[in-house]
């Protein structure tokens, strides 16, 4: 008799063993590269930025990136404002020294500056 076309495949507990302990690792590094992505997160900056002197268009924007960066063309989105309207207001606060903008490929990332936000609520 021939040959089977398709060998009949033993399967050991050793593979199955090997199997184990690549899932496992995997998991770990997983749960490592979680950790390490969320380290770095601010927790929510409780400020009260309705003391600040200025339209309800730069405050809102404000608000969107005070306790997470953004990307500036995701602002008009998130806060309902054009394009042009979140522009200007970046501009004004960017010259109180609010917001800190970072190129970021055809985009600027948008920080708060809290501690400037702090001096300024301050003086109110």
């Amino acid at each position: 008799m021939a040959d089977p076309i398709f060998p009949e495949v033993v399967i050991g507990p050793a593979v199955y063993i090997s199997i184990g302990i690549l899932l496992s690792i995997i998991t770990v590094l997983s749960a490592y590269i979680i950790k390490i992505k969320y380290r770095g997160r601010r927790r929510p900056t409780k400020l009260n930025l309705k003391k600040l002197n200025m339209p309800e268009s730069r405050i809102k924007i404000l608000e969107s990136i005070v306790n997470e960066s953004e990307i500036q063309s995701n602002l008009p989105d998130l806060t309902g404002y054009s394009k042009a309207t979140v522009s200007q207001a970046l501009d004004e606060l960017n010259s109180q020294g609010l917001i800190k903008r970072k190129k970021r490929g055809n985009s600027y990332l948008i920080e708060p500056n809290t501690d400037r936000i702090k001096e300024v609520i301050d003086e109110f």
